[in-house]
C-alpha cells in the first residue's frame, strides 16, 4: 500500500491511499463468503460455494459493494499508523475506485494546527496595579460595617427618613409603556441614601409612608447603560410597603464583629494591605491577559472547523453544568432559550475560537519555555489543598489525589507556573528558559487537551 499526504487549507490533510491488488482481492474473497452466507446459490450449502460461483452468479460489482467498507476502514486505519497522522476530527472520504486498478481511494482529515510562535519573548505589557486611596478603604471598611447591618421596625408608624431601608414594589415607564410585566413585578428593598439611588429618586421618595404611591419622573443621562432608558424620561411608581430601620454597629466594635485581632487602626491597616494585593493580583491577570491576547493576534492562524466545532460544544456544555446545579439540564436550558443543540453552538462558534486559539498559544509556550511539573511539586500541592479539610478527611483525601484527582492537582500546578512564566515574558523579567528533560512526559500529560471530545475518524463506504 502506498500513501501520499497534501496539506489543504484549515489544516485539512488529505490523504491518498494505493491499495494492493493482494489485499483488494483478499477482500473481495472475505466479501465472496459474506455473501454466500447470506443467500443460497443452487447446489451449494449457505457459505460453501466458491469465489468464483459467488462472482459469477452476483457479478464483481457486487462483491466490490460488499468489500468495500472494510476495505476503506483498514487501508485508512493503515495509512495513520504509517504515517503517524492524529485525527482530531471526523474524516471525509472522496475518490474511490476499488473496480480497477490503480485500486485508489482519498480521504481528508482535520489535524492539530501547526502555530508558528511570533517573538513572544520580546513582547511587553505594562503591569499597573490600581492605586487604594483614602476613599477607596473606607468605603472597604463601610461595606464591612454593612454586613452586620440591624433591621428593625420604627417604635412608631412614620415616613421614610434618610437611612431607612424599603420595602418597595417598583414599577418603571418610558414613553408610557412599563418596562417589565406588571404582573411579574416582585417587591425590592431599596436604603434611603442619596449615594444609593439614582438622581431625583431620593428627593422623590424620602418621607413616602406606608401603603403611599409616588411618581418619581427622573432625565436619564444620554449615556446610560441600558438602552431602553437613555436619554429619556423614565416614570419611577414606588409604593411603600414596609419601612425599616438601620442599626449600624459603632466603629470601635466592627474588629469583633470581623473577628479580627487588634484595634480598629490594625484593621484598618490590614484592609488595607488585602486591597492592594487584590490589586496587584487584578493586574497581573490583566496583564498576562493582555500579552496572551497580543501572541494570539500576531499568529497566522489555519483552525480546521471541527475543532472550533468541538470546543464551541464544549462551551455549551459546561453552561450545562453550571445549570444542572439547579436542577436544569441542557436540554430545558435551550428550550429556554428557543434554540437547537446546533443553533446553541453556532452561536458559540467565535468563543470557541478565541478559547482554541489562547489554548494553542499556551502549549506552544510551554512547551517553547520547557514548563514542566515534576513529582514533588505535586506532592507539595497536594499536601497545602489537604490543610483545607478536617483533620479526619485528611486520608481519604490524600488517596484521591494520589490518585483519580492527581492529573488535575498537576493541570492546576502547570497552569500556576505558565501564568508566573507569562507574567516575567511581559514585563521583561523572564530568565532563560531551563528544560527539565525528566519531567517532560508529567507536562505533557497534563497539557490543557484540545481534542478530547473529537469524533471518531473511521469512514464509511460510500454508497
Amino acid at each position: 500500500m502506498k500513501v501520499s499526504t497534501e496539506k489543504l487549507p484549515k489544516s485539512l490533510l488529505a490523504l491518498d491511499i494505493e491499495l494492493d491488488k493482494a489485499q483488494v482481492e483478499k477482500g473481495l474473497d472475505k466479501a465472496a463468503r459474506k455473501i454466500s452466507q447470506r443467500v443460497q446459490i443452487p447446489g451449494f450449502r449457505k457459505g460453501k460455494a466458491p469465489r468464483f460461483i459467488v462472482e459469477n452468479y452476483y457479478g464483481r460489482d457486487a462483491l466490490i459493494d460488499e468489500a468495500s467498507e472494510d476495505l476503506i476502514n483498514q487501508s485508512f486505519r493503515q495509512a495513520l499508523e504509517s504515517e503517524q497522522i492524529e485525527p482530531v476530527g471526523r474524516a471525509n472520504l472522496e475518490n474511490v475506485n476499488l473496480s480497477t486498478e490503480p485500486y485508489s481511494l482519498r480521504v481528508t482529515v482535520p489535524v492539530q494546527p501547526e502555530v508558528a510562535l511570533p517573538a513572544y519573548a520580546e513582547v511587553r505589557v505594562a503591569f499597573t496595579p490600581d492605586e487604594i486611596s483614602d476613599d477607596d478603604l473606607e468605603r472597604a471598611l463601610e461595606q464591612r460595617r454593612e454586613r452586620h447591618v440591624v433591621l428593625k421596625a420604627p417604635e412608631e408608624p412614620r415616613p421614610a427618613q434618610q437611612g431607612d431601608q424599603l420595602t418597595v414594589r417598583m414599577e418603571t415607564y418610558v414613553d408610557g409603556e412599563p418596562l417589565e410585566d406588571l404582573e411579574q413585578i416582585k417587591d425590592s428593598t431599596l436604603v434611603l441614601e442619596p449615594k444609593r439611588l439614582i438622581d431625583g429618586l431620593y428627593d422623590g421618595i424620602l418621607g413616602v409612608e406606608i401603603d403611599e404611591t409616588r411618581e418619581v419622573t427622573v432625565s436619564m443621562p444620554e449615556d446610560h447603560g441600558n438602552e431602553q432608558v437613555a436619554g429619556k424620561d423614565v416614570i419611577f411608581k414606588v409604593t411603600a410597603k414596609e419601612i425599616q430601620e438601620r442599626m449600624l454597629p459603632d466603629w470601635d466594635e466592627l474588629p469583633t464583629l470581623e473577628e479580627a485581632e487588634g484595634t480598629l487602626d490594625e484593621l484598618r491597616a490590614a484592609t488595607r494591605n488585602e486591597m492592594i494585593e487584590a490589586a496587584r493580583k487584578n493586574a497581573e491577570n490583566s496583564t498576562v491577559d493582555g500579552y496572551i491576547a497580543q501572541l494570539v493576534e500576531q499568529v497566522e492562524w489555519d483552525l480546521p472547523e471541527a475543532l472550533v466545532e468541538q470546543e464551541a460544544d464544549a462551551i455549551l456544555h459546561e453552561q450545562g453544568q453550571e445549570f444542572a446545579r439547579y436542577s436544569i439540564t441542557l436540554e430545558q436550558m435551550l428550550q429556554y432559550r428557543g434554540q437547537t443543540h446546533d443553533e446553541a453552538v453556532a452561536q458559540l462558534l467565535p468563543q470557541g475560537e478565541l478559547r482554541l486559539k489562547n489554548s494553542l498559544v499556551l502549549r506552544e509556550i510551554i512547551k517553547a519555555e520547557g514548563i514542566t511539573v515534576g513529582e514533588e511539586e505535586i506532592a507539595a500541592e497536594a499536601e497545602r489543598m489537604l490543610d483545607e479539610y478536617a483533620e479526619d478527611q485528611r486520608e481519604n483525601v490524600r488517596a484521591m489525589l494520589n490518585s483519580q484527582l492527581r492529573a488535575t492537582v498537576a493541570t492546576g500546578v502547570l497552569n500556576q507556573k505558565l501564568r508566573d512564566r507569562l507574567f516575567q515574558l511581559a514585563t521583561g523579567a523572564a530568565p532563560a528558559p531551563v528544560i527539565a528533560a525528566e519531567a517532560v512526559e508529567i507536562a505533557t500529560d497534563t497539557a490543557p487537551a484540545l481534542a478530547d471530545d473529537a469524533e471518531a475518524v473511521e469512514v464509511k463506504a460510500q454508497s
